[in-house]
């Protein structure tokens, strides 16, 4: 699976949504350069060696992004807590990016948790 399937996954969404998937996509890309984009269990998914990092996809009312673990929402809690989470995902606004900078304490507590194991 490769980035023209992620590409493919993207174009099913109305452009407004589309964009914003498309800039979490890119900034994701900045910050794992190292990362394959696939799609696993349906979502557009970056994996390093074989281990998903996060994911992230749309939705009819939200977007959410995944982070493949539930440990590292919980090291974030008092950040997200403006989000609606469930075990495994973070929901976002249709019409708002994520903020990159919080992007990035998911992605740091994201690798110190595989640091951990």
């Amino acid at each position: 699976m490769t980035k023209a399937l992620v590409n493919a996954h993207l174009k099913s969404f109305p452009s407004a949504q589309r964009q914003i998937l498309t800039d979490l996509r890119d900034q994701i890309a900045l910050e794992l350069p190292e990362a394959k984009q696939v799609i696993k269990y349906g979502i557009p998914t970056f994996v390093i060696d074989g281990v998903p990092i996060i994911g992230f996809s749309g939705y009819k009312n939200h977007n959410s992004i995944f982070p493949y673990s539930g440990s590292v929402t919980l090291k974030l809690k008092a950040e997200l807590v403006n989000y609606e989470q469930t075990k495994g995902s973070i929901h976002f606004s249709l019409d708002k990016p994520f903020p990159k900078s919080l992007l990035k304490k998911l992605l740091k507590a994201k690798f110190e948790q595989l640091q951990e194991l």
